[in-house]
């Protein structure tokens, strides 16, 4: 399979950005909300666009920051004793361009992502959480490319428009560990598992610093790590998307 480079910041899906000076009772409710966090992010996978592929290989210092057009990104849990429920939505618009070869091409990347899900603490401390995650994650992607293909013998530019791209979702598996490390700081970790089939899966493995200078505030530094898997239709109306997007996460929480 061919490859495409497609591009996601925004990024932190479903991790804890919430961190807790002490652990909630059954009949209090806490809030957190994580407006416009940064997900650093790296891709290097494939995308195809009906029988059409290219490579999708961005650094985000190199790529991603030069064609960032518009982003998007927001996270949000309330916690009432063992349970948690969370939300997060991240949008993302990149004009990279591509001069490989014969082809040179202006490259329009859309990618929507959001989850929504809950967790139960099966255990739980004075320091150390644990917590067993079940959600449902959407993706969106539009893929646009306008160029041309210059032959050395050919007559001229041959003009080039591919558009595609797809919209899918699946359930998710996972656990979630909170680990208090002292009164400011605390450690937060998850990992869960998507599957709907076996063209349709994604791993999240994660990592976060959180260090609540207030009792309304946090910020929080860490790294996140995404597989994607997902490949549907066939000839001309395939969409497939194959690729690992990692890299940093930083960003603030407000909490209440």
């Amino acid at each position: 399979m061919s490859r495409i480079c497609n591009p996601t910041l925004a990024g932190l899906a479903v991790m804890t950005l919430l961190s807790t000076s002490s652990y909630t009772h059954a009949d209090e409710w806490e809030f957190s909300l994580a407006p416009l966090f940064l997900w650093g992010i790296s891709i290097d996978g494939d995308a195809t666009l009906g029988t059409t592929a290219a490579p999708l290989e961005l650094n985000f210092v190199d790529d991603i920051l030069e064609n960032l057009d518009a982003v998007f990104t927001v996270h949000f849990e309330a916690r009432n004793g063992e349970l948690t429920y969370f939300v997060e939505y991240q949008y993302v618009n990149l004009q990279p361009s591509l001069a490989e070869g014969p082809i040179a091409a202006d490259i329009e990347f859309k990618n929507t992502q959001a989850e929504l899900g809950a967790g139960w603490a099966f255990a739980d401390n004075n320091r150390t959480r644990w917590e067993m995650l079940l959600g449902l994650r959407y993706m969106d992607q539009e893929v646009d490319v306008d160029g041309s293909l210059n032959l050395p013998d050919g007559p001229g530019p041959i003009p080039i428009a591919i558009n595609g791209g797809d919209s899918w979702y699946h359930p998710f598996l996972g656990l979630r560990m909170e680990r208090k490390l002292t009164t400011s700081w605390t450690l937060l970790t998850r990992g869960d598992f998507g599957y709907s089939s076996s063209d349709n899966q994604a791993l999240n493995l994660s990592f976060i610093f959180d260090y609540r200078f207030k009792n309304w505030g946090s910020a929080f530094v860490g790294y996140r790590y995404m597989d994607f898997d997902y490949d549907e239709g066939t000839g001309d109306d395939r969409y497939a998307y194959d690729a690992v997007q990692q890299g940093p996460l930083v960003g603030i929480s407000i909490h209440w």
